[in-house]
């Protein structure tokens, strides 16, 4: 099978790994080892696999390896995000997984996370929000770096205000802290459908960025239904531990309705930040100080900026899954962005660096969803495919 040009796809086949837990964890040799074999790793998630209970594989060292967690139940949505961290502090990378639609303490789709620790040392632990709500998908988005870890839950009610968001962080295995715009000195307010926490990036030491796509631009004060709706806004939290919290509200650059400003969000140490607005078919670059160095555009139809993600070395991945590929930007040069090969479906939909290169997911790929593999220089794509799913490819992490 051919897609858009790029090469047949490659059918990884699913192993079990056999080597004693702790020689695996002894093993790691990477932060991005997840199962000791000494070379990154890359987690993809299928959420509406396995039966629809949602599945997770990782692609390591040219092969598939499912991960496996108890008490899954259809409809949980395993998978929808997922995150590489190192949340005990041993030499292997750990996966963080978020499952949205899971029912909590008779809560529907309360949403709940695991935690699958790297080298197979312990069982995986599942987290949850202290006062489950319905329908909050807690675990609907996730960002981590080191042993920091966030999650998204924007679909939580905040007080009398629906779909208001809020958002829990935690370093290493500590208490999950909950933070939403109505926690003093977080900017904005809580307001019906805003979804704070639909996006988050970390940034420099205790740093957290936050997308809130869906709040209007509607004035000072607390308002509802009214101004521009949707042009939504980026919260810069400094240090998310404080005991007093300081921050900075960035709205859309265009204040018109729909950008949804803040959709996809993104930090690459030493180059800057990264929002995009889909709803424009842009994407704004700013420098580790939060300033605009550049606004890249590509129209608004083809939801250019749905994805982002920032490599260790200045690089921006965006992906446009409606018909627009993905660019790789540069906040250094803009003479060295480049597009990737066109695709057709839903090509983009998810974005990943890993070392040099770049995954890309693309779950409606018949027959069971797939992820493209581009190197750094590479004029072609490799494809990779599990021999069974639904929608491989919903989400990407390296």
């Amino acid at each position: 099978m051919r897609l858009g040009g790029m090469p047949a796809a490659l059918l990884l086949v699913v192993v079990t790994t056999v080597m004693p837990a702790a020689a695996r964890a002894a093993a790691c040799a990477t932060p991005a080892d997840f199962d000791g074999d000494g070379v990154d790793d890359v987690v993809v998630g299928d959420p509406f696999g396995d039966d629809d209970k949602g599945a997770v594989q990782v692609v390591s060292g040219g092969k598939l390896v499912p991960v496996r967690v108890p008490g899954l139940a259809t409809g949980d949505g395993f998978g929808w995000s997922v995150r590489l961290a190192n949340v005990d502090g041993d030499p292997c990378a750990d996966l963080v997984v978020g499952a949205p639609y899971a029912d909590v303490g008779g809560e529907q789709d309360a949403g709940a996370v695991y935690v699958v620790y790297g080298g197979g040392t312990r069982a995986p632990v599942r987290l949850t929000a202290a006062q489950p709500q319905r329908s909050a998908h807690f675990g609907w988005s996730l960002a981590a770096r080191g042993d920091l870890l966030a999650v998204g839950a924007p679909y939580e009610d905040d007080k009398q205000f629906t779909d208001a968001g809020a958002l829990y962080v935690r370093k290493g295995e500590g208490e999950l802290r909950r933070i939403s715009q109505e926690t003093v000195d977080v900017r904005g307010n809580s307001e019906l459908g805003d979804q704070f926490g639909w996006s988050m990036a970390w940034g420099p030491k205790n740093a957290l960025l936050v997308g809130v796509p869906y709040e209007n631009d509607d004035g000072a004060g607390r308002q509802v239904e009214a101004g521009k709706l949707n042009s939504g806004s980026a919260v810069f939290l400094d240090d998310v531990f404080a005991a007093k919290l300081t921050s900075l509200k960035l709205d859309s650059p265009t204040a018109r309705s729909g950008d949804r400003y803040g959709y996809a969000v993104a930090y690459s140490e030493g180059s800057g930040y990264a929002v995009s607005s889909p709803g424009a078919g842009s994407v704004q670059l700013l420098d580790p100080a939060k300033k605009v160095i550049r606004t890249v555009k590509q129209g608004g139809k083809e939801g250019f900026g749905f994805a982002l993600a920032a490599s260790a070395d200045g690089r921006l991945a965006v992906g446009a899954p409606y018909g627009g590929g993905v660019r790789v930007l540069s906040w250094r040069d803009a003479a060295e962005d480049r597009r990737l090969a066109e695709a057709e479906g839903l090509f983009g939909w998810s974005v990943t660096f890993s070392g040099n290169k770049l995954f890309v997911g693309q779950p409606d790929a018949r027959p069971a969803g797939q992820v493209a593999v581009a190197g750094r220089n590479a004029a072609s794509l490799e494809t990779v495919r599990p021999p069974k799913g639904a929608q491989f490819g919903v989400s990407v992490a390296g």
